[in-house]
């Protein structure tokens, strides 16, 4: 059973959060692209969905693929290619 209290302060952060444009999203990052996925209501939901987008990232044969889970604004775009130089950084 939840405290009542924390309940209450998750929503109001939630509240908050969303008044100034935040979202949780997953980061993804491989060798060639990051990749966006979101928004999230919360971290709990994000981890939840977390090992789907990795498995379809391995089914496509990717290796080696970077997640971090963050609270920020929605990326401007979902899917940003590395362009040769950005490749090993």
């Amino acid at each position: 059973m939840s405290n009542p209290l924390t309940s209450l302060l998750k929503r109001l952060i939630s509240l908050l959060d969303r008044l100034r444009g935040l979202a949780v999203w997953i980061e993804i990052a491989t060798d060639d692209c990051t990749y966006y996925y979101g928004p999230f209501t919360s971290l709990e939901e994000a981890e939840a969905h977390k090992g789907n987008y990795i498995a379809d990232l391995k089914a496509e044969g990717v290796q080696k693929i970077e997640v971090q889970i963050k609270k920020m604004r929605q990326p401007q775009t979902l899917t940003v290619a590395r362009t040769s130089s950005q490749a090993g950084s």
